[in-house]
């Protein structure tokens, strides 16, 4: 009995091995050409090739700088029969299906990372705010300055400054005593965990400066003051810092009908005036220019008057 295989039966057996290619198929580099095609030992009788275009979409990459004959190899198979008897191969599939491979995986991993994040996140805040007091003090970032007050950052979540809480002064501006970075020390006003909202105070503001103007002033008192605005039922004058009091329209001058304060005062300009009341309850003082006109502590109001 004759047991070495004939040539047709070793090339039927080598066609029935080819016909159960896989369609990922690993192999031995035996050749690289100079023009970049690879050819590869399949273990079978048909060698694998793969054309340069199959190799990568970048023209500029080279196989020779990649691999070397005897490095293994895993491509796909795009025809068992390449019609000169190989087996045409693409190696730049399996490249593209294992990178689409690698950037899910990446965002799988990104994702889960996220919902941690997340997860330990909500688990911070839940626990900001079930601690949270009213009086805790607290040193925050400022984010953001506005007109009528600080945003500050106390690292879960912001709360707000008003700027009544900071100045007794409403003509005192938040950016000339503060920037978008700084710390600031800030104490729990009150606070609302539905809205996400907390109001703020700032424990450096210091004594009410009018509290003390109750006891300096009285109502006859005359006094010299700045006008520092106005509002269409009068003139507000600053008798010093922190501390202002209204010339109503009707106190302005008895000289003259006067229907808007700027006709007869400007802002910036200092003005002699009566104290008429003071309210210590709404803590507003009622002043008047009016009631000095032809006296001696007019100081030359009347002048001004005549020139407007």
């Amino acid at each position: 009995m004759n047991t070495q295989k004939s040539f047709d039966e070793l090339f039927n057996e080598s066609i029935e091995r080819l016909n159960k290619l896989e369609k990922t198929v690993t192999g031995k580099i035996i050749n690289i050409t100079k023009d970049g095609e690879i050819f590869v030992d399949l273990g079978y009788k048909a060698d694998g090739i793969i054309p340069k275009e199959e190799y990568s979409d970048d023209e500029n990459k080279n196989p020779n700088e990649e691999f070397k004959i005897g490095d293994e190899i895993t491509a796909d198979v795009i025809k068992k029969n390449d019609g000169l008897g190989n087996v045409l191969l693409s190696y730049k599939r399996v490249q593209k299906r294992n990178e689409a491979i690698a950037e899910k995986q990446r965002r799988i991993k990104e994702a889960k990372e996220r919902e941690i994040r997340r997860q330990e996140r909500a688990k911070n805040i839940e626990e900001f705010w079930n601690n949270l007091k009213i009086g805790d003090t607290y040193t925050g970032i400022i984010s953001k300055i506005m007109d009528y007050g600080l945003f500050v950052d106390l690292g879960i979540t912001k709360g707000l400054l008003h700027i009544s809480e900071v100045f007794w002064s409403k003509d005192d501006k938040l950016e000339d005593k503060f920037n978008v970075g700084d710390n600031v020390e800030v104490t729990i006003k009150s606070f609302d965990k539905s809205e996400n909202k907390i109001n703020l105070s700032y424990p450096y503001k210091g004594e009410n400066p009018w509290y003390e103007a109750v006891n300096k002033y009285n109502v006859t008192d005359i006094i010299t003051g700045k006008i520092i605005r106005f509002a269409p039922f009068g003139a507000f004058v600053e008798l010093e810092k922190g501390v202002e009091g209204l010339v109503h329209i009707s106190e302005i001058t008895g000289q003259k009908r006067v229907t808007k304060p700027e006709e007869v005062l400007e802002i910036g300009q200092m003005v002699n005036a009566k104290i008429i009341d003071i309210d210590k309850e709404k803590r507003k003082i009622s002043l008047s220019i009016r009631e000095l006109e032809g006296t001696s502590k007019e100081y030359g109001y009347e002048e001004f008057i005549s020139k407007s």
